[in-house]
This record gives structure tokens, C-alpha cells and sequence, in this order.
């Protein structure tokens, strides 16, 4: 599982009163990424909680110390609840909050002088970014650069599909062994311009069917799925894609869908979050029981079942994944499996079309 910005909110099951609290409810995930000034504009407090120093963060070239001391600790902490998480930092390259730059900055993109405004669902006004500006490009880089350097993380994020130059300038100031996701949904056509560069896609997906809550970011199921093994072949290795699934939070078939899609078609990491559309920050989700089934490591690849569903095998179970419009499909094993969707215990099972299972052993 991976947390993109914002984590889970079940204040009942899971209270976040308490750094300690966030902290531990943060090391759930195995990957996550923040961005401070965003965040905390939205009065969302945040995990790691390392800040731009001085009064403009698109100028920043260092952390303020007291977030860094804090975020080292803070590091050390969900490292000690889990050894395999990996941590990146937004570096904002195409839009911003009004206090990123001065007003005057020629970072700013301005249209018969006046700067173009940029994402309208801000708490301040956003502005566009002016990131075909060479100095800008650079700008980007440096801070990606800082960011890794302050041993704080081990990669960077950036969100709206990205620029090649852009993409390229990260590459080059922080190294071969940085870790870069940038939000290309489900476009193999961005996979291929940055395939070079890259180690993932944030896959941020509305796949559109009868229980969709929101038509917003409307894609395909079937587009999904061969984007992701797309991705996981083509891009930079180490592989890190991040695919996140828009739905109601109680459509637990839907949620299954998605975490099994991933588990058997890559190697990276699923979400189950909101609609960005809601009124509440985006990407704030449930934890589910499913989620915390002791599946262990893949012993093999994906199999293309004849029935048109899909499995993998791990050390501790199978997983089955059957594509929306698919039929129903019967699963048989030799040996009584437990189903992690229902808690049965049998040798035969059936998965509905647009759903899927863990059969642990």
C-alpha cells in the first residue's frame, strides 16, 4: 500500500491526536510521499514534517532546522515500524500556492503580463509555473537535489504528467539512484518519453463502471491494466509504480479489484482512495482488513487464466484477479484455502467479474 499525500481517516478505529499515532497509522503504508506547503495550507498535519526554509519555498535551497531534526527522528521512527518503506518528497513544478515565489519572480508564467492562474481548488489562489523557463528547469532540479541530500528521502514525486525537460533536470541533479514517480496516469505515451528516467507511474485512475461515484478522470479498467504491465516492464529499474484507484469507500469489491490487479500484474504498490472531486483534502482513505492479510512474497509470475481472470502465487496464498466484464470464475485448490474477502473456508470459490481474492493457505 502507498499513502499519496494524504492518509487513512477513520478517527474512531484509527485516532491521529498524537504524532506517535500518525506515525504509526503512516508506517501501514510501504511508500509515501508529502509536500509540506500544500499540506499545511489545507491544515493537514503532516508525517514527516520537513519544510522549505526562508519566506519563499520555490526559492528554497535549504530545510528549515528544527523540521529537519524533527523529520530525522520522525524517519528513524517509521523505518523502525517498517524496514521497507520507502519516502519522497513533492517538488512543485507546474503550478503553486501565491506565496511559492515574489509576485515579480520570472518563474511565474504571465499572459499579457498577468500571471495565469493554475489549480482553482487551492485555499489560496494557485499560479502556473513557468516551467519551459531555463532557469526554472534548474530551479526544479536543485531542489530535488537538496531534498535527497538531506538524507531525509529517498526520492522525489512530481504531480500533473510531468515534462520531459523537467523530468530530465531531476534526473540529472539527483543521481542514478534517486527515486523518481511522476503522477502519468494510465498514458503509456508519457511512459514512453521518460522511460529513461523514471521508476513510476503514480496511476491516479477513475476506471468508470456501474458503481463509479464520480465521472471525473473517467478511464478503462482494461487501459489500466496493460498500462501497468507497460510500466512495470518499460520503466527505470528499480520499478516503483503506484496505483491508485478513485471509489466509494464502501465498495469493497471495487477496493479488491484494485489491490489484486496490483498484486498481479506488478511488483508495486495499490490504493484504494476518495474522488478527488469530494470537498475533503484528495487521496483520504479507509484501511481494510484485506489489506492486512499475511500474503507474503511472490513465488512466480502472473498467469493468464483460460477463463479470463488472472492469478499469482505467493508463499502464503494465491491471489485471483477477474477484470470487469469478465463472467464469474471458479477457483479450485487440492487443499481448503481461507478467502480473505469472505472468511470461508473451502476448496472451491467463486470471483465476480470486476473483483478479486486472497486465498491464503
Amino acid at each position: 500500500m502507498f499513502q499519496a499525500w494524504y492518509g487513512i481517516d477513520m478517527p474512531e478505529k484509527y485516532p491521529q491526536r498524537t504524532l506517535e499515532e500518525r506515525l504509526a497509522l503512516a508506517a501501514k503504508h510501504d511508500l509515501l510521499w508529502e509536500e509540506p506547503l500544500s499540506q499545511l495550507g489545507e491544515k493537514v498535519d503532516l508525517v514527516i514534517g520537513l519544510e522549505w526554509a526562508g519566506e519563499y519555498a520555490g526559492l528554497a535551497r535549504t530545510f528549515d532546522p528544527a523540521s529537519l531534526e524533527k523529520a530525522k527522528k520522525n524517519r528513524a521512527k517509521l523505518l523502525a515500524l517498517n524496514p521497507n518503506m520507502k519516502i519522497l518528497f513533492e517538488i512543485r513544478w507546474r503550478d503553486a500556492p501565491s506565496s511559492f515565489l515574489p509576485e515579480d519572480s520570472p518563474f511565474w508564467l504571465r499572459e499579457d503580463g498577468e500571471i495565469k492562474k493554475g489549480w482553482l481548488g487551492g485555499w489560496v489562489p494557485f499560479y502556473l509555473l513557468d516551467y519551459m523557463h531555463p532557469d526554472f528547469i534548474k530551479n526544479v532540479g536543485e531542489q530535488a537535489r537538496v531534498a535527497l541530500e538531506s538524507g531525509i528521502y529517498d526520492g522525489v514525486m512530481l504531480d500533473w504528467s510531468g515534462d520531459l525537460e523537467v523530468v530530465k533536470s531531476v534526473r540529472e541533479h539527483i543521481g542514478e539512484d534517486g527515486i523518481i514517480i511522476v503522477n502519468i496516469h494510465d498514458d503509456i505515451e508519457d511512459g514512453e518519453k521518460y522511460k529513461d528516467y523514471i521508476n513510476g507511474s503514480f496511476m491516479e485512475l477513475n476506471p468508470v463502471d456501474d458503481t463509479s461515484i464520480s465521472k471525473s478522470n473517467g478511464r478503462n479498467w482494461e487501459r489500466t491494466r496493460q498500462a501497468l504491465l507497460w510500466f512495470e516492464e518499460h520503466l527505470r529499474k528499480p520499478t516503483y509504480n503506484c496505483l491508485e484507484v478513485w471509489g466509494d469507500r464502501d465498495d469493497l469489491s471495487r477496493m479488491r479489484a484494485t489491490t489484486t490487479l496490483g498484486l498481479t500484474h506488478s511488483d508495486g504498490y495499490v490504493l484504494f482512495g476518495d474522488p478527488n472531486p469530494l470537498k475533503t483534502p484528495d487521496h483520504l482513505h479507509d484501511w481494510y482488513d484485506f489489506w492486512d492479510a499475511d500474503l507474503g512474497l511472490p513465488t512466480g509470475p502472473r498467469v493468464d487464466r483460460e477463463d479470463g481472470a488472472f492469478s499469482r502465487e505467493f508463499s502464503h496464498g494465491t491471489v485471483v484477479y477477474n477484470p470487469y466484464e469478465n463472467e464469474p470464475v471458479s477457483v479450485q485448490f487440492p487443499e481448503p484455502r481461507r478467502s480473505v474477502a469472505t472468511g470461508s473456508t473451502a476448496k472451491t470459490f467463486t470471483v465476480a467479474p470486476r473483483d478479486g481474492d486472497i486465498f491464503l493457505q
